[in-house]
């Protein structure tokens, strides 16, 4: 019986790491708009995902831009996004107060809040209502934290996503080096070699 013949097959993936973060954003942020039912899970994905995939393109760029990008990598992601707008001569006239820094700013604080979670206690103040009709709804309703009143719609990570956006279009405009699409997903390419018997 003839052996089979070999081949060395040689795989390689250039991967843009914030771009799949950007696409997985939007992709569980149209589940949870499509299927209301529990939705609130899909918008804290998709807002933590787009706090990743900013962070992602700061470290993206961050060494095309500036050698010593490595010994910045514990920086926090405001940091390393203002530093990267410094360099670059990116600039938001209307400053952190305003669309889309303002955005940012909340994203990153919810991130944060997420990612370093810990257990509370809430104690609603006390409320004087009638009783009627609308009293069971009410006694239904539960107490939240800052980060749940931001994913009880798909308001905070649309917002989230839009100036997110805006701000990554800021400073890829602002690159000098040679760049990439936007939101490309990278490149991949694979070979084989028959190998002599």
């Amino acid at each position: 019986m003839e052996r089979p013949r070999k081949i060395v097959v040689k795989k390689e993936r250039v991967v843009h790491t914030y771009s799949e973060l950007w696409h997985a954003s939007n992709c569980v942020l149209n589940a949870g708009v499509e299927q209301p039912k529990g939705s609130s899970w899909q918008f804290l994905s998709s807002a933590v995902l787009t706090a990743f995939a900013f962070e992602a393109y700061l470290n993206h760029v961050g060494p095309r831009t500036i050698e010593c990008w490595e010994q910045l990598d514990r920086l926090p992601p405001w940091s390393k996004f203002g530093l990267l707008c410094e360099t670059l001569g990116v600039k938001f006239p209307d400053g952190p107060d305003a669309r889309p820094l303002q955005t940012i700013v909340k994203l990153l604080v919810f991130r944060n809040t997420i990612a370093h979670g810990r257990s509370l206690e809430i104690m609603a103040e006390p409320v004087l209502r009638d009783a009627n009709d609308q009293l069971d709804a009410y006694l239904g309703e539960k107490p939240l934290t800052e980060w749940e009143k931001l994913i009880q719609t798909s308001d905070f990570a649309k917002r989230a996503r839009e100036d997110v956006q805006v701000a990554i279009e800021f400073i890829h405009e602002g690159r000098t080096d040679n760049k990439e699409e936007l939101f490309t997903f990278g490149l991949g390419y694979h070979g084989a070699t028959l190998v002599d018997p």
